[in-house]
Protein backbone atom coordinates (compact mmCIF):
# COMPACT_ATOMS: atom_id res chain seq x y z
CA UNK A 1 0.00 0.00 0.00
CA UNK A 2 2.94 2.07 0.92
CA UNK A 3 4.90 1.82 -2.10
CA UNK A 4 1.30 2.21 -4.02
CA UNK A 5 1.57 5.80 -2.83
CA UNK A 6 5.19 6.63 -3.52
CA UNK A 7 4.68 5.22 -6.97
CA UNK A 8 1.09 7.84 -7.17
CA UNK A 9 3.45 10.86 -5.65
CA UNK A 10 7.04 10.16 -7.63
CA UNK A 11 4.20 10.37 -10.73
CA UNK A 12 2.80 13.58 -9.76
CA UNK A 13 6.64 14.90 -9.39
CA UNK A 14 6.99 14.31 -12.47
CA UNK A 15 3.78 15.76 -14.27
CA UNK A 16 4.65 19.17 -11.96
CA UNK A 17 8.74 18.80 -13.57
CA UNK A 18 7.18 18.55 -17.24
CA UNK A 19 4.77 21.18 -16.69
CA UNK A 20 7.60 23.74 -15.46
CA UNK A 21 9.56 22.46 -18.26
CA UNK A 22 6.69 23.06 -21.18
CA UNK A 23 5.71 26.68 -18.91
CA UNK A 24 9.75 28.26 -18.49
CA UNK A 25 11.38 26.85 -21.29
CA UNK A 26 13.99 24.56 -22.30
CA UNK A 27 16.73 27.13 -20.99
CA UNK A 28 16.37 26.13 -17.19
CA UNK A 29 16.57 22.77 -17.41
CA UNK A 30 17.91 21.41 -20.29
CA UNK A 31 19.26 17.97 -19.74
CA UNK A 32 15.58 17.01 -18.50
CA UNK A 33 14.06 19.07 -21.11
CA UNK A 34 15.80 16.71 -23.61
CA UNK A 35 14.32 14.02 -22.13
CA UNK A 36 11.00 14.61 -22.02
CA UNK A 37 11.50 15.92 -25.39
CA UNK A 38 12.51 12.09 -26.22
CA UNK A 39 10.22 10.67 -24.21
CA UNK A 40 7.35 12.68 -26.43
CA UNK A 41 8.71 13.06 -29.76
CA UNK A 42 7.05 9.46 -31.06
CA UNK A 43 3.62 10.98 -29.96
CA UNK A 44 4.14 14.41 -31.80
CA UNK A 45 5.72 12.27 -34.92
CA UNK A 46 1.97 10.50 -35.36
CA UNK A 47 0.42 13.88 -34.61
CA UNK A 48 2.37 15.73 -37.25
CA UNK A 49 2.03 12.71 -39.66
CA UNK A 50 -1.88 12.21 -39.52
CA UNK A 51 -2.03 16.35 -39.68
CA UNK A 52 0.22 16.59 -42.44
CA UNK A 53 -1.70 13.23 -43.85
CA UNK A 54 -5.51 15.47 -43.56
CA UNK A 55 -3.87 18.34 -45.10
CA UNK A 56 -2.18 16.55 -48.11
CA UNK A 57 -5.42 14.75 -48.66
CA UNK A 58 -7.03 17.77 -48.65
CA UNK A 59 -4.62 19.05 -51.41
CA UNK A 60 -4.92 16.18 -53.86
CA UNK A 61 -9.13 16.04 -53.81
CA UNK A 62 -8.84 20.22 -54.04
CA UNK A 63 -6.09 19.79 -57.04
CA UNK A 64 -8.23 17.33 -58.79
CA UNK A 65 -11.66 19.12 -58.91
CA UNK A 66 -9.22 22.65 -60.31
CA UNK A 67 -7.30 19.76 -62.82
CA UNK A 68 -11.55 18.64 -64.27
CA UNK A 69 -12.66 22.35 -63.89
CA UNK A 70 -9.56 23.49 -66.45
CA UNK A 71 -9.93 20.26 -68.20
CA UNK A 72 -13.92 20.64 -68.97
CA UNK A 73 -13.16 24.53 -69.67
CA UNK A 74 -10.28 23.58 -72.29
CA UNK A 75 -12.90 21.11 -73.94
CA UNK A 76 -15.01 23.64 -74.30
CA UNK A 77 -13.00 25.99 -75.95
CA UNK A 78 -11.50 23.14 -78.45
CA UNK A 79 -15.41 22.53 -79.57
CA UNK A 80 -15.75 26.10 -80.09
CA UNK A 81 -12.63 26.57 -82.22
CA UNK A 82 -13.11 23.40 -83.78
CA UNK A 83 -16.60 24.89 -85.05
CA UNK A 84 -15.06 28.17 -85.98
CA UNK A 85 -12.58 26.99 -87.98
CA UNK A 86 -15.20 24.34 -90.11
CA UNK A 87 -17.44 27.97 -90.20
CA UNK A 88 -14.34 29.43 -91.83
CA UNK A 89 -13.22 26.96 -94.13
CA UNK A 90 -16.76 26.70 -95.27
CA UNK A 91 -17.34 30.54 -95.92
CA UNK A 92 -13.80 30.81 -97.49
CA UNK A 93 -15.17 28.18 -99.70
CA UNK A 94 -18.33 29.86 -100.37
CA UNK A 95 -17.08 33.32 -101.35
CA UNK A 96 -13.93 31.70 -103.54
CA UNK A 97 -17.61 29.72 -105.97
CA UNK A 98 -19.33 33.17 -105.56
CA UNK A 99 -16.82 35.23 -107.11
CA UNK A 100 -16.27 32.91 -109.32
CA UNK A 101 -19.70 33.03 -110.43
CA UNK A 102 -19.43 37.14 -110.72
CA UNK A 103 -16.25 36.81 -112.82
CA UNK A 104 -18.50 34.86 -115.16
CA UNK A 105 -21.36 37.48 -115.05
CA UNK A 106 -19.02 40.25 -115.69
CA UNK A 107 -17.26 38.58 -118.53
CA UNK A 108 -20.69 38.15 -120.13
CA UNK A 109 -22.87 40.97 -119.65
CA UNK A 110 -25.00 40.00 -122.63
CA UNK A 111 -26.35 37.33 -121.27
CA UNK A 112 -28.95 37.64 -118.04
CA UNK A 113 -28.13 34.99 -115.43
CA UNK A 114 -30.58 34.65 -112.25
CA UNK A 115 -28.62 33.09 -109.59
CA UNK A 116 -30.09 29.51 -107.45
CA UNK A 117 -28.88 27.14 -105.07
CA UNK A 118 -28.48 23.07 -105.57
CA UNK A 119 -31.17 21.89 -103.06
CA UNK A 120 -31.13 18.38 -104.09
CA UNK A 121 -29.49 16.21 -106.20
CA UNK A 122 -29.77 12.33 -107.58
CA UNK A 123 -27.96 9.95 -105.21
CA UNK A 124 -28.33 6.80 -107.61
CA UNK A 125 -26.26 5.20 -109.98
CA UNK A 126 -26.26 8.00 -113.14
CA UNK A 127 -26.15 10.93 -110.40
CA UNK A 128 -27.08 13.21 -113.41
CA UNK A 129 -29.90 15.32 -112.17
CA UNK A 130 -30.43 18.02 -109.17
CA UNK A 131 -32.88 20.22 -107.94
CA UNK A 132 -32.50 24.07 -107.77
CA UNK A 133 -34.50 27.00 -105.80
CA UNK A 134 -35.90 28.43 -108.56
CA UNK A 135 -38.45 27.82 -111.11
CA UNK A 136 -41.06 28.78 -113.16
CA UNK A 137 -42.39 31.46 -110.64
CA UNK A 138 -38.75 33.03 -111.21
CA UNK A 139 -39.09 33.42 -114.97
CA UNK A 140 -37.81 29.76 -115.76
CA UNK A 141 -38.39 27.51 -118.51
CA UNK A 142 -37.39 24.07 -120.07
CA UNK A 143 -34.01 23.92 -121.68
CA UNK A 144 -32.43 27.06 -120.03
CA UNK A 145 -28.86 26.69 -119.73
CA UNK A 146 -27.23 26.39 -115.99
CA UNK A 147 -23.59 26.78 -115.68
CA UNK A 148 -21.48 27.87 -112.84
CA UNK A 149 -18.40 29.47 -113.44
CA UNK A 150 -16.36 26.93 -114.79
CA UNK A 151 -18.51 26.15 -117.34
CA UNK A 152 -21.81 24.85 -118.70
CA UNK A 153 -23.49 22.25 -115.86
CA UNK A 154 -26.62 21.00 -117.55
CA UNK A 155 -30.35 22.41 -118.85
CA UNK A 156 -33.80 22.63 -117.13
CA UNK A 157 -35.55 19.37 -117.94
CA UNK A 158 -38.28 20.03 -115.42
CA UNK A 159 -40.19 23.32 -113.92
CA UNK A 160 -42.34 23.39 -111.26
CA UNK A 161 -43.06 26.76 -109.08
CA UNK A 162 -39.75 27.51 -107.09
CA UNK A 163 -38.40 24.52 -107.93
CA UNK A 164 -36.16 23.00 -111.16
CA UNK A 165 -34.70 19.87 -112.16
CA UNK A 166 -31.37 20.48 -113.72
CA UNK A 167 -30.29 17.62 -116.01
CA UNK A 168 -26.44 17.54 -116.11
CA UNK A 169 -24.26 16.91 -118.90
CA UNK A 170 -22.84 14.23 -117.59
CA UNK A 171 -26.27 11.93 -118.20
CA UNK A 172 -26.16 9.57 -121.58
CA UNK A 173 -29.36 11.59 -122.48
CA UNK A 174 -28.13 15.36 -123.18
CA UNK A 175 -27.75 16.03 -126.62
CA UNK A 176 -25.39 19.63 -126.67
CA UNK A 177 -24.05 20.62 -129.48
CA UNK A 178 -20.00 20.98 -128.85
CA UNK A 179 -17.48 22.64 -131.09
CA UNK A 180 -13.45 23.03 -130.53
CA UNK A 181 -12.32 26.33 -129.41
CA UNK A 182 -9.03 25.90 -131.17
CA UNK A 183 -9.20 28.70 -133.97
CA UNK A 184 -7.59 26.67 -136.53
CA UNK A 185 -9.68 23.71 -135.45
CA UNK A 186 -13.11 24.71 -134.91
CA UNK A 187 -14.73 20.55 -135.38
CA UNK A 188 -18.30 20.91 -134.63
CA UNK A 189 -19.76 17.41 -132.68
CA UNK A 190 -22.67 16.45 -130.51
CA UNK A 191 -22.12 15.92 -126.63
CA UNK A 192 -23.32 13.72 -124.22
CA UNK A 193 -23.01 11.99 -120.95
CA UNK A 194 -21.57 8.15 -120.97
CA UNK A 195 -23.58 5.54 -119.17
CA UNK A 196 -22.19 4.54 -115.83
CA UNK A 197 -20.23 5.71 -112.99
CA UNK A 198 -17.69 7.22 -115.27
CA UNK A 199 -18.85 11.04 -115.42
CA UNK A 200 -16.38 11.73 -118.63
CA UNK A 201 -18.02 12.82 -121.71
CA UNK A 202 -18.24 11.81 -125.02
CA UNK A 203 -17.91 13.96 -128.71
CA UNK A 204 -19.14 12.15 -132.02
CA UNK A 205 -20.55 12.63 -134.90
CA UNK A 206 -17.09 13.93 -136.63
CA UNK A 207 -15.16 13.42 -139.62
CA UNK A 208 -12.39 11.02 -139.76
CA UNK A 209 -10.02 13.50 -140.34
CA UNK A 210 -11.45 15.49 -137.87
CA UNK A 211 -8.56 17.98 -136.10
CA UNK A 212 -9.16 17.28 -132.50
CA UNK A 213 -5.77 17.19 -130.21
CA UNK A 214 -5.48 15.80 -126.56
CA UNK A 215 -5.71 19.22 -124.33
CA UNK A 216 -8.20 21.43 -126.89
CA UNK A 217 -11.48 23.17 -125.18
CA UNK A 218 -14.69 22.13 -126.33
CA UNK A 219 -17.46 24.95 -125.74
CA UNK A 220 -21.06 24.81 -126.67
CA UNK A 221 -21.40 25.88 -130.59
CA UNK A 222 -24.79 27.06 -130.58
CA UNK A 223 -26.18 25.03 -133.48
CA UNK A 224 -28.57 23.20 -131.19
CA UNK A 225 -30.55 26.10 -130.66
CA UNK A 226 -31.31 26.23 -127.02
CA UNK A 227 -27.47 27.15 -125.57
CA UNK A 228 -25.69 30.27 -126.32
CA UNK A 229 -22.12 29.21 -128.39
CA UNK A 230 -18.90 29.80 -126.06
CA UNK A 231 -19.84 28.01 -122.74
CA UNK A 232 -17.08 26.03 -121.70
CA UNK A 233 -17.80 22.13 -121.62
CA UNK A 234 -14.63 20.47 -120.81
CA UNK A 235 -11.12 19.45 -122.60
CA UNK A 236 -10.21 16.56 -124.81
CA UNK A 237 -8.27 14.16 -122.81
CA UNK A 238 -8.68 11.06 -125.67
CA UNK A 239 -9.41 10.77 -129.20
CA UNK A 240 -10.07 7.73 -131.32
CA UNK A 241 -11.79 6.08 -134.39
CA UNK A 242 -15.26 4.60 -133.64
CA UNK A 243 -15.34 0.84 -133.75
CA UNK A 244 -16.53 1.29 -138.04
CA UNK A 245 -13.33 3.46 -138.47
CA UNK A 246 -15.61 6.30 -140.46
CA UNK A 247 -16.03 8.93 -137.34
CA UNK A 248 -13.95 10.06 -134.40
CA UNK A 249 -14.66 9.99 -131.02
CA UNK A 250 -12.88 12.54 -128.82
CA UNK A 251 -13.19 11.29 -124.54
CA UNK A 252 -14.09 14.72 -122.44
CA UNK A 253 -13.05 15.68 -119.14
CA UNK A 254 -16.42 17.88 -118.03
CA UNK A 255 -14.93 21.35 -116.49
CA UNK A 256 -17.29 21.62 -114.05
CA UNK A 257 -16.97 19.18 -110.78
CA UNK A 258 -20.44 17.87 -110.36
CA UNK A 259 -19.92 16.30 -107.21
CA UNK A 260 -19.49 19.83 -105.75
CA UNK A 261 -22.18 21.65 -106.60
CA UNK A 262 -24.04 23.99 -104.46
CA UNK A 263 -24.70 27.26 -106.39
CA UNK A 264 -25.30 27.73 -109.85
CA UNK A 265 -26.53 30.51 -112.47
CA UNK A 266 -29.18 30.10 -115.06
CA UNK A 267 -29.25 31.64 -118.34
CA UNK A 268 -32.79 33.09 -118.72
CA UNK A 269 -32.54 35.63 -121.73
CA UNK A 270 -31.07 33.54 -124.34
CA UNK A 271 -33.90 32.80 -127.08
CA UNK A 272 -31.83 30.71 -130.19
CA UNK A 273 -33.37 29.34 -133.57
CA UNK A 274 -35.24 26.68 -131.27
CA UNK A 275 -37.65 28.76 -130.02
CA UNK A 276 -38.25 30.26 -133.67
CA UNK A 277 -39.04 27.11 -135.16
CA UNK A 278 -41.28 25.60 -132.71
CA UNK A 279 -43.54 29.59 -132.78
CA UNK A 280 -43.36 28.36 -136.88
CA UNK A 281 -44.46 25.01 -136.12
CA UNK A 282 -47.08 25.98 -133.92
CA UNK A 283 -48.16 28.70 -136.51
CA UNK A 284 -48.35 26.34 -139.68
CA UNK A 285 -50.02 23.79 -137.38
CA UNK A 286 -52.69 25.99 -136.47
CA UNK A 287 -53.12 26.99 -140.20
CA UNK A 288 -53.43 23.71 -141.24
CA UNK A 289 -56.40 22.89 -138.71
CA UNK A 290 -57.85 26.15 -139.60
CA UNK A 291 -57.75 25.57 -143.09
CA UNK A 292 -58.93 21.40 -142.69
CA UNK A 293 -61.80 22.85 -140.45
CA UNK A 294 -62.83 25.48 -143.70
CA UNK A 295 -62.60 22.58 -146.14
CA UNK A 296 -65.36 20.67 -144.06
Amino acid sequence: MKSRRMGVLALLVILIVCGALLKDGSAKFPVLNGLVFNIMRPFKFVTNSVAGGVHSTTNFFSSKSDLQEENAALKKENETLRKDNTDLISAKAENARLTQLLNFKNAHPELKLLAAKVVSRDLGDFKDTILIDKGSEDGLKLNMSVITGSGLVGIVDGVYGHLAKVMLINSPKTRIGGMNLRGDSRVAGIVNGIAGSDLSLEMRNMARNADLLPGDTIVTSGYSGYHPSGLIIGNIEEVQMNPGGLTKVATIAPAVNFSHLEEVMVVTNYEGFAKTLEEEEKKQAAGETAKGGKTK
